[in-house]
């Protein structure tokens, strides 16, 4: 009585998750008291090492690990990492024993550690057991090891001391070019570039102060490849600082410099990623404080090397945090945002120009709540925005121009979710038979999985989002003028997944007569499941590979108009919009041993139901089949055909395009391999029945790879060249019968090329 009791006490103090191993231990021990025979599979799992008493190794002495017991199926299965790498695949399974002595790939020499993982059949990774492994040298390894380890040794006074270098310069030629006809002629005929691309990333700790960081830097010998060529064209540097991070941490305290990402206010600072700095803070047990200064855009080169060096474009913000529980993180946080924000008219590196200059200050209060069991969630926020467009002399170009309204509006969000059904079984689980301790580990789960029972989870969401006309903010992506409420429900049943989900939105939310207000109502389903895991437990020891894996969606959106404006010309027929667009896909996949196929089946209509516009329909329907096939494990070819069928009903005019693509990867040797890659497009269309255009375009490609390899234990030691040779052709015709217009242009280039990679 007394193991019972403490069993009850630890409940206390553990996760949700694990009320059901808790109480599956009470129940064992009550039978313990009474008598009754305990339970193989609820003993603890422990492993024992065979090189757990021995002070080294040999690299290519083998090493085995024993299971005390057998792996429940909740347990899933066995996974084995040596350092960081996961050398699970090369253990042998025999009884409860994992052995280990691949003559491939020995033991990595020096100080390692060896972890033994469970990973369920959610992959969720469970560490059962960690040993230190001390792999010797070919010239110090001996069979009796009498010396004593010798402590870690330090570099430049740190604890640990990681400088990874990466550094690829690469040529690149186009020694032949022919094209048809000479306006097709490409600005560079012949060419030889270089290029660099370079990284460098250490890390540093002693103590409780740790260092990171990383620099990555690309360039180009012509300049118009270079990295900030659209931006500053002759100007732009060859070689310039495409990102970099450096991160200095002391204990929970944080300072980062460098690209990075800030903010989860949904409506305030969401996600926004930038260069700058950004430094969190704990401010006691429950408290904390993150505070960041960034540039507005998304920035590159060497200059501005913090992304601050103009006020006029910078966005400075801070976050507040507050633990309700301090025993229970997360269990009820509060959170308070401000954000103040200047934005120019200047292009990030992969967007286009913003020709408005932009001013934004606001504040946002978020709360964040779930129960102890987890199985309800809270997500709600608040913000309210004050937003401008400054005057702007270059933008105005001397013209009188009515400056524009200093707004202030607000926008808010609530997210719910609750768990209804939570590892729910239908019917209570059958009774397996005791295992046998010289079956095999991965016999024994399957003869489990049998006996396993499907589990139901049922996650109902409630959603709504409100945000005000002319609603906005410089760090975040907003839609304004917006009221939406969804309501959507997600399950699975053992491996079959669905997700239903109903959502209502609505524009105009001042209701002004004068302009257009659209509701939208949208319905969605989407389900996939092997079709084996349907048909009873046998179909889970035994999977037959004809059954495919097979999903479907389906996705309904009606928009329409909530009443007619005034003036507008909404007067015209067909002016006032009522469309529903409905679209459909089918997937099939199915795995055998060296074949691979898949279908997939897309349909799409958009029913135009606006007053005089009943036959503006378009429905459009794609077939696609995929085949893989490699005969042996160093030859892959892949087909895929694809046909696609596009209606206009109110022109009776139909598009049909067909394609057909191959790619081939051959691994000849270990050094060298051949990749081809072909592909066609045909299309027409026909009005009324008669043809109207067609085309046709042929790519296809050819490229042949070598590969010189030095590896070496010093990673500053290791190089490796990749030499290539590519042929392309590319041929297209166009003939529009209506116009009586025929194009036909052709193209092959050989190019060639070397890479050099250090480290």
């Amino acid at each position: 009585m007394l193991q019972l009791i403490t069993s009850f006490s630890s409940i206390l103090s553990m996760k949700p998750k694990a009320w059901l191993v808790v109480g599956m231990t009470c129940l064992l021990s009550i039978s313990q008291v009474d008598g009754g025979s305990q339970d193989r599979t609820a003993q603890e799992l422990t492993i024992t090492a065979s090189f757990s008493d021995k002070e080294s190794v040999a690299p290519g002495e083998p090493i085995e690990l024993t299971l005390s017991r057998p792996l429940s199926v909740s347990e899933g299965r066995v996974a084995v990492m040596i350092g960081e790498t996961d050398l699970t695949g090369l253990f042998t399974a025999h009884g409860l024993s994992l052995k280990y002595g691949s003559a491939a790939l020995p033991l990595p020499t020096g100080e390692t550690e060896v972890t033994v993982y469970t990973v369920a059949s959610d992959d969720e990774w469970k560490e059962v057991a960690r040993f230190p492994l001390r792999v010797a040298s070919q010239a110090d390894a001996q069979p009796e090891a009498t010396t004593a380890a010798e402590p870690s040794r330090k570099i430049l006074g740190f604890e640990k001391f990681d400088l990874a270098p990466s550094l690829n310069i690469g040529l690149k030629s186009q020694f032949a070019e022919i094209h048809t006809p000479d306006s097709n002629r490409p600005a560079r005929s012949q060419f030889t570039d270089a290029t660099v691309q370079g990284s460098l990333r250490t890390e540093m700790k002693r103590g409780q102060m740790a260092m990171q960081s990383q620099f990555n830097v690309v360039g180009s010998s012509f300049r118009n490849e270079a990295l900030r060529f659209s931006g500053e064209g002759d100007g732009a540097p060859k070689v310039d600082l495409s990102s970099y991070q450096m991160q200095f941490q002391h204990g929970s305290r944080k300072f980062l410099a460098g690209h990075s990402t800030f903010g989860a206010h949904r409506h305030l600072i969401n996600n926004f990623a930038s260069r700058g700095l950004t430094l969190t803070l704990p401010l006691s047990g429950r408290a904390d404080v993150s505070l960041v200064a960034m540039n507005s855009t998304s920035i590159v080169g060497w200059n501005n090397f913090f992304g601050l060096s103009n006020r006029r474009h910078q966005m400075l913000g801070g976050v507040f945090g507050f633990e309700a529980f301090k025993r229970r993180p997360g269990g009820l946080r509060f959170e308070a945002g401000v954000l103040d924000a200047w934005f120019q008219p200047r292009a990030n590196v992969n967007q286009g120009n913003v020709n408005d200059a932009e001013r934004s200050r606001g504040f946002s209060a978020r709360a964040l709540a779930k129960d102890r069991s987890e199985r309800l969630r809270l997500d709600a926020g608040f913000t309210r925005s004050q937003f401008i467009n400054p005057e702007d002399p270059l933008l105005n170009q001397g013209a009188s121009v009515v400056p524009s309204r200093q707004v202030t509006r607000n926008g808010r969000y609530a997210d719910a979710s609750f768990d209804l059904l939570k590892e729910f079984v239908f019917s209570k689980p059958k009774v397996a038979a005791a295992p046998n301790p010289d079956q095999n580990i991965q016999d024994a789960q399957s003869a489990r999985a049998a006996v396993e029972p499907k589990r139901f989870n049922l996650t109902l969401n409630v959603r709504h989002e409100r945000v005000d006309p002319l609603f906005k903010s410089i760090g975040a992506s907003t839609q304004a003028d917006l009221n939406q409420n969804q309501v959507e429900v997600v399950g699975s049943f053992a491996e079959l997944t669905f997700t239903a989900a109903y959502t209502r939105s609505n524009d105009n939310l001042a209701g002004i007569q004068t302009i257009l207000r659209t509701d939208t109502r949208r319905n969605s389903f989407a389900i996939n499941t092997p079709l084996q895991g349907l048909f009873g437990a046998g179909a889970v020891t035994r999977p037959n590979a004809f059954f495919p894996r097979i999903g479907y969606t389906f996705e309904r959106v009606r928009a329409f108009a909530d009443f007619i404006p005034i003036g507008g010309g909404f007067d015209q027929p067909g002016a006032i919009p009522d469309q529903a667009n409905i679209v459909q896909s089918f997937i099939a996949e199915w795995q055998f041993k060296e074949l691979r196929m898949g279908y997939r089946l897309s349909h799409s209509l958009q029913d135009n139901r606006a007053v005089g516009r009943e036959r503006a329909d378009l429905q459009n329907f794609v077939h696609n089949v995929a085949f893989g096939w490699s005969p042996i494990t160093t030859l892959d070819f892949n087909f895929e055909v694809n046909f696609e069928d596009a209606n206009n009903r109110e022109r009776a005019a139909t598009d049909r395009t067909l394609r057909f693509g191959l790619v081939t990867n051959w691994q000849a040797t270990r050094r060298q391999s051949l990749n081809a890659t072909f592909s066609t497009i045909g299309a027409g269309g026909f009005a009324e029945r008669a043809r109207t255009n067609n085309s046709r375009n042929l790519e296809f490609d050819l490229q042949w790879n070598y590969r010189l390899a030095r590896e070496s234990e010093n990673r500053f030691r290791k190089f490796q060249a990749v030499y290539f040779i590519r042929y392309s052709n590319r041929f297209a015709r166009n003939n529009n019968f209506a116009e009586s217009v025929n194009t036909l242009t052709k193209s092959q280039t050989f190019n060639t090329g070397i890479n050099f990679i250090f480290f």
